[in-house]
């Protein structure tokens, strides 16, 4: 399989700092407290659904399921050092941490009131769930094909979804905006694509 990992890279992060600054647009915002008002009367109903979709993005999930990944390279065993799936993986894990807890301390955007009412004042932008998930699930998904261990839709598949559920769990259980979560998935998308560029260098050695 052959990517373009680079220019997918720096044009995920040029889409992500050009929409850092759109949410300070008033139409954004207007576009976003929209959504908000929308989910407000079904929040109730989706909140056991959206805890567990959330779940994937959690500090102590995303790292369990790079760790599943690298588990099962190892134990197919593969040609080559089945090791090599390992650092790529811990990569996204920590890239994903690393990128959206840079992008909150530089742009402090507030959260929707719901948060706020639960006393949660970290920033909002991205969302570190949903960049965390995507970068993990992501690169998983790329390794996992391209070890022959998943067919490359079915792995393209289970990824769009779970980034998906992920992204829209933070929206329906009131901690992010929707442009937290679309910045989420391009951070994620960008730290996946230099992740598996990674994954791809090592494999060939």
């Amino acid at each position: 399989m052959t990517f373009p990992f680079v220019p997918t890279a720096l044009a995920a992060g040029a889409a992500l700092a050009a929409l850092t600054a759109a949410t300070r647009v008033r139409a954004v915002q207007t576009l976003d407290d929209a959504v908000e008002r929308w989910m407000g009367p079904h929040r109730a109903r989706w909140h056991s659904l959206a805890g567990a979709a959330t779940l994937t993005g959690e500090k102590f999930v995303h790292p369990l399921i790079g760790a599943a990944t690298a588990l099962a390279v190892y134990l197919a065993r593969r040609p080559g050092d089945p090791w090599r799936a390992v650092l790529p993986l811990a990569a996204a894990s920590l890239g994903g941490i690393t990128v959206h807890h840079v992008v909150k301390f530089l742009y402090h955007r507030p959260r929707p009131e719901v948060a706020l009412q639960r006393l949660k004042t970290e920033a909002a932008f991205p969302s570190g769930h949903t960049t965390n998930a995507t970068a993990v699930v992501v690169t998983s998904a790329w390794i996992l094909a391209h070890e022959g261990l998943l067919p490359p839709a079915v792995a393209l598949g289970i990824a769009g979804a779970l980034c998906l559920a992920t992204g829209a769990s933070r929206v329906a259980l009131g901690w992010h905006w929707a442009t937290d979560v679309l910045g989420g998935w391009l951070a994620g998308a960008g730290i996946a694509a230099l992740c598996c560029l990674l994954y791809e260098v090592l494999a060939r050695q």
